[in-house]
């Protein structure tokens, strides 16, 4: 039987701490995006094995991409975009931080960069206050209506090549799932398998049912916590 070793390191870095709680004797790591900054939010976020990138207009206050943030709020009635940063919970999965991702289709992709060969294994996904106000109340956005029966948001990891072009490679992570009769919706920090590896980086991608004229009516946000992955 393959024996199990458990140890925490904790590393300071200017804006975020990468915490490896375990690591087994195959390697695997486990992120649980935990802070030494008292900061709501930050822009980005990045560990020894990879970086999560992201774009911020400072003209317009325009961002998209990955951020870190501590925000949380379980009251749906807050849930418009002046409360972006805030996942629909209590508490984050681990510690005392998750990371927001806003996936923008309209600007350059926001990928996770790899400094090593990795493969993600899992991760624990949550709802933004913000979308699941969208998704269950249609008088809060303006923009998107509230779900019904058919309706999905779905996460996509894709693995990238040498050139960070998308590859075959991908899962699909139904956040919101209202198809064939279904009620589900990932506010609980739900455990989603991932599978997906790559020497370059992984591109993250967000698709909803509700979509209008111009693109996707649902705001396009999710939290995530308790990244595991093993170094190849």
């Amino acid at each position: 039987m393959r024996r199990l070793f458990l140890f925490a390191m904790t590393v300071i870095m200017l804006v975020a701490c990468h915490k490896e709680s375990t690591t087994f004797v195959d390697d695997l790591r486990k992120e649980c995006f935990d802070v030494a900054t008292l900061s709501i939010y930050n822009y980005g976020y990045s560990n020894g094995d990879m970086e999560f990138s992201f774009f911020h207009n400072s003209e317009y206050d325009y961002w998209g991409g990955f951020a870190h943030s501590t925000l949380l709020d379980a009251d749906a009635a807050n849930g418009t975009f002046a409360n972006q940063y805030a996942a629909y919970n209590t508490h984050a999965a681990s510690g005392n931080g998750f990371l927001l991702y806003y996936y923008d289709s309209y600007n350059d992709p926001c990928d996770i960069l790899f400094n090593k060969g990795i493969e993600l294994m899992s991760v624990k996904l949550n709802l933004t206050t913000y979308t699941y106000a969208s998704i269950t109340n249609e008088d809060i956005n303006a923009f998107a209506r509230a779900f019904t029966d058919g309706d999905y948001l779905k996460v996509i990891f894709t693995a990238l090549d040498s050139s960070f072009t998308p590859t075959a490679d991908s899962t699909e992570c139904y956040i919101v799932d209202y198809r064939d009769g279904k009620r589900f919706v990932a506010d609980s920090w739900n455990s989603f398998a991932l599978g997906v590896g790559s020497k370059h980086g992984v591109r993250v991608t967000i698709e909803t049912s509700d979509v209008g004229d111009y693109g996707a009516n649902t705001p396009l946000y999710v939290c995530l916590d308790d990244l595991t992955y093993k170094v190849l």
